[in-house]
């Protein structure tokens, strides 16, 4: 053999032997790679393993989702945003809103090295080596937590438009136009913050959307309608005792001359408009100050008759104390007392009908409508209604007596004053008093007159009475002059002087005949005079018999 050949055989050997030795070296690393294999824990997660740079190796899925909860807690407790919106930074809290897959990122975690037992040992060598990091970013968990964030910034109260308002000031409507301006489009801004959060990137500003305001148009009659008011004096409310209602200025403006100015001024731009202020007469104050502070006009007149005509009259003089008339009210005389009736506890009374005095239920209120009537004149009232008796009345001057009866005449009169009136009425000591209250603003003065026109005799109606004896007779009722009066109302200033006369009622009096009731009997025949005085001894005087009874 030569040298040639038995250098190949060495070679041929050689070869044998490395690979005898390579495949005991496979053999022992192959042995080696399932023993790796082997070593791998069903139930844990490869060592090695992490979870946002949080060690999970060895643990469960349970315990590996508890740990990463923890360090997700720790690591976003004081997470925030920095938001830029028309050149100022907002900080938006996160923490409140977001949430982790603890769960899900420890389950890929157990999922790694835990596939084919001949992938086991690979995974394991590669965490062992180099380590495995899962990354598990924050989310949004919570919307409305972050909207609530959001607006806790003050990124949700930025609004650079301004929108047209208005004032009063003094004698001048003020419009402030609108002007055009930006606020954060929260919408779109919370989609860039989701984003950013899902790339667990809080530290890049993020540049807010914004939306393009827009003003509103200005509705110049609206605003119009608004402070319009129309002057209204201060008065009183029936509806609520009589409580005060205060005044109210009149306000108006040119609503075409305010629309003209104000779509000619630029936005930002203040329009002034001149209000015309109508002051009302009757302010709070004054109302205040003069509400039935005097006596415009009082009338007594002294109450006679039975005790039912003087209860009638008390009790009318107590139905109408305190009743208030507001100014332009009319006062009904019959609508105050209503029907008289014994329910009411009005009582028969005389009262005059058809010229004949007769017992009626409230007879004698009568004296009370004159005695206001009277004290209505000398208040300086407008009478509405007005009748007088048919006969003159004898507890108050001719001309200023006021009939009524229900359903029939009635007495009114109008509070033709700036300011509310106050009837007070009362009884007392055998006289009753009517007195109106109310305003009196100068210093002038009723005085009444009345003019006898016309006077009307009574005569004398002679009726026979065949129950009567011939030559006697008796006064049925006594007469009563008529009379045609014209009343007139003066008035006075403080000095004295006459400023005004004028006509106030003509008031005609019917006349009533005196009656006298004539005897027309015959007497019986006379009796012998001698037998006469033979039985009594004397005679009659001549005429003892006759004579006249009234």
């Amino acid at each position: 053999m030569g040298r040639r050949q038995e250098r190949k055989q060495e070679k041929k050997r050689q070869r044998k032997k490395r690979g005898l030795l390579g495949i005991s070296v496979l053999a022992v690393l192959c042995a080696g790679y399932l023993l790796t294999c082997s070593m791998t824990e069903k139930n844990t997660i490869l060592d090695g393993v992490q979870i946002n740079g949080t060690e999970v190796g060895g643990l469960t899925v349970e315990q590996a989702a508890d740990r990463v909860q923890t360090a997700f807690e720790e690591e976003y407790g004081e997470a925030v945003l920095t938001v830029n919106a028309s050149g100022a930074d907002y900080q938006v809290g996160m923490y409140p809103c977001l949430s982790i897959d603890a769960e899900g990122a420890a389950g890929k975690a157990m999922d790694y090295g835990h596939g084919s037992f001949l992938t086991r040992g690979a995974a394991l060598l590669k965490s062992k080596v180099f380590g495995q990091d899962f990354v598990q970013n924050p989310q949004v968990g919570d919307e409305a937590a972050l909207s609530d964030s959001i607006d806790a910034s003050g990124l949700s109260s930025i609004n650079t438009t301004v929108q047209t308002t208005y004032e009063v000031t003094g004698d001048s409507l003020v419009l402030h136009k609108g002007k055009t301006g930006v606020s954060v489009d929260k919408e779109k801004l919370t989609e860039e913050i989701r984003d950013a959060v899902a790339k667990a990137d809080f530290d890049t500003v993020i540049e807010s959307p914004m939306l393009t305001g827009q003003v509103e148009g200005t509705d110049i009659q609206a605003i119009y309608d608004e402070i319009h008011t129309k002057k209204s004096n201060a008065t009183l409310d029936p509806d609520h005792d009589y409580k005060i209602v205060k005044s109210v200025k009149g306000i108006s403006f040119d609503v075409d001359s305010a629309r003209a100015s104000f779509d000619a001024a630029a936005e930002g731009e203040d329009v002034v408009v001149p209000l015309k202020v109508k002051k009302p007469k009757i302010t709070t104050r004054k109302l205040k100050k003069h509400l039935f502070k005097d006596k415009l006009g009082s009338c007594t007149t002294s109450v006679g008759g039975s005790g039912a005509r003087i209860s009638n009259v008390k009790l009318a003089a107590e139905t109408l104390n305190g009743i208030i008339l507001l100014p332009g009210e009319t006062f009904s005389y019959n609508d105050a007392l209503g029907e008289r009736t014994t329910e009411r506890g009005y009582q028969a009374a005389p009262a005059y009908s058809n010229g004949e005095s007769v017992q009626e239920i409230g007879g004698g209120i009568c004296q009370v409508s004159s005695t206001l009537y009277k004290a209505t004149l000398l208040s300086n009232l407008k009478i509405v209604e007005h009748h007088n008796h048919s006969y003159v009345s004898s507890y108050i001057g001719i001309g200023m007596d006021a009939t009524v009866s229900w359903g029939g005449p009635d007495y009114q009169f109008k509070n033709d004053t700036d300011y509310p009136i106050k009837i007070k009425a009362s009884y007392s000591d055998g006289e009753v008093t009517c007195a109106i209250y109310g305003a009196k603003l100068d210093d002038t003065h009723v005085e009444m007159t009345a003019e006898t026109l016309q006077v009307n005799s009574c005569g004398t109606v002679y009726q026979d009475d065949p129950d009567m004896d011939a030559g006697t007779s008796t006064v049925v009722s006594s007469g009563h002059d008529g009379y045609v009066v014209q009343t007139y109302r003066n008035i006075y200033d403080g000095s004295g002087k006459k400023i005004s006369t004028k006509k106030e009622a003509y008031c005609v009096y019917r006349k009533k005949d005196r009656v006298v009731r004539v005897g027309t009997k015959e007497a019986a025949p006379a009796e012998d005079t001698a037998a006469a005085d033979e039985t009594t001894g004397s005679a009659p005087a001549a005429g003892d018999a006759t004579g006249i009874t009234e």
